[in-house]
């Protein structure tokens, strides 16, 4: 385990991947009969920096957005060092950001603010919240024989 700016995090192997995992968000666990097992010629400072600087330069998309005044603080809980607000552009209603994900299909992870967020930009993020959001209103649609 290690905290950065103030955040704890657990450094473990997903599938012989190494990862972090936000402590907060650890909500089960299970202890194994096991000691742990370090990489060869690594540190968990070594391991962690690779984790944070793929983070911070590997992503494939970077959405533009503004969020709501009132989810400001639930969005940098949930994507965390991914989210960068831009303290140039602020208002009573809502503060502009940048969130990184690694794949499009991540941009999913907007749904649950609804309307709280807008999203600028790229296009291609755009129409994939559109496309999510249409099939999702499809699928709840009153069925013609309700």
């Amino acid at each position: 385990m290690f905290a950065k700016a103030g955040i704890w995090y657990l450094v473990a192997d997903c599938a012989r991947v190494p990862r972090m995992y936000r402590l907060e968000r650890i909500t089960t666990w299970k202890e194994v009969d096991r000691p742990r097992r370090i990489r060869e010629n690594q540190t968990l400072a070594t391991v962690a920096a690779a984790l944070i600087d793929q983070w911070e330069h590997n992503h494939a998309v970077e959405v533009s957005a503004t969020i709501d005044q009132t989810q400001i603080e639930r969005a940098q809980r949930i994507f965390g060092l991914r989210l960068v607000r831009d303290n140039h552009e602020e208002s009573a209603t809502g503060h502009k950001v940048t969130i990184r994900f690694m794949h499009l299909e991540d941009v999913r992870a907007l749904l649950p603010f609804g309307s709280a967020i807008t999203v600028h930009g790229p296009t291609e993020a755009r129409a994939h919240l559109r496309a999510l959001a249409t099939d999702l209103a499809r699928h709840y649609a009153p069925s013609p024989t309700s």
